[in-house]
């Protein structure tokens, strides 16, 4: 069975010389978030059902799937800030759009 989103939100990718994505990214693409609330990274797979690839600088609309971390639906709020990350550091930041709910479990 396949998740539903957890929520929809507005991403700024960092240009590549700001420490952004290098090649472009496609539906799918997994990066770490971080929340204002806790200091720890939650992967997420991201899809982007406005265009087929996000490239360094681009800003989108994505719907955000958590993997493995159903608990934090209660603690997510529209408006909320957010940085993304991969292994290289922060390589953009977001803020939520929607919060899509009945999602956990």
């Amino acid at each position: 069975m396949k998740k539903r989103p957890h929520f929809k939100a507005l991403i700024t990718y960092n240009k590549t010389e700001d420490g952004g994505i290098v090649t472009p990214v496609s539906s799918g693409f997994r990066a770490s978030f971080i929340f204002p609330f806790e200091n720890r990274m939650y992967i997420a797979s991201q899809t982007f059902p406005e265009t087929e690839l996000v490239f360094p600088g681009d800003v989108i609309n994505a719907e955000i799937t958590l993997i493995g971390d159903d608990m934090l639906n209660d603690k997510l709020y529209e408006g909320m800030d957010f940085e993304v990350a991969d292994q290289s550091g922060t390589i953009g930041s977001g803020v939520i759009t929607t919060v899509y709910p009945g999602q956990a479990k």
